[in-house]
């Protein structure tokens, strides 16, 4: 008798044992889910931020009809990651790489502009370069 009783003791502790961790880990993987959703939304709202200036002062650029070098402040990186810029073939289009994610913007130009180059987010000095002879816009 005294030893189903300590066998019910021990079962019921690894029951509630049990019961405990899928209780935490639930909570975890809700909590994790949480923050990665957080982190990816503030992260591509800055990843089309960025594409939407880029393609802004690229229409700006364009729109002068001047040969220009425009310097343009962008930021080192976005929710801690580097990123890439580029604009999409054709140029009707800034994308915007982060961790493999890709961001897009459209940009505003008229059809026989050519657009070339791309922007690397370290070093944080970055141009756009508009010859409008040739009619070609360089980021850099």
């Amino acid at each position: 008798m005294k030893d189903e009783t300590g066998v019910a003791v021990i079962a019921e502790y690894v029951l509630l044992l049990g019961v405990s961790l899928l209780i935490f880990t639930a909570v975890f993987i809700g909590f994790s889910s949480f923050l990665t959703t957080a982190s990816s939304d503030a992260t591509s709202e800055a990843a089309y931020r960025v594409a939407a200036y880029l393609g802004e002062r690229m229409s700006d650029a364009v729109e002068a009809g001047v040969s220009s070098d425009t310097s343009i402040d962008l930021p080192p990186r976005l929710c801690g990651h580097s990123y890439l810029a580029f604009p999409t073939h054709g140029g009707r289009a800034v994308c915007v790489l982060v961790d493999g994610d890709r961001y897009e913007a459209p940009a505003i130009l008229p059809a026989d502009v050519k657009v070339e180059g791309f922007i690397v987010s370290l070093p944080s000095s970055h141009h756009i370069y508009y010859e409008a002879c040739s009619k070609a816009i360089t980021i850099s």
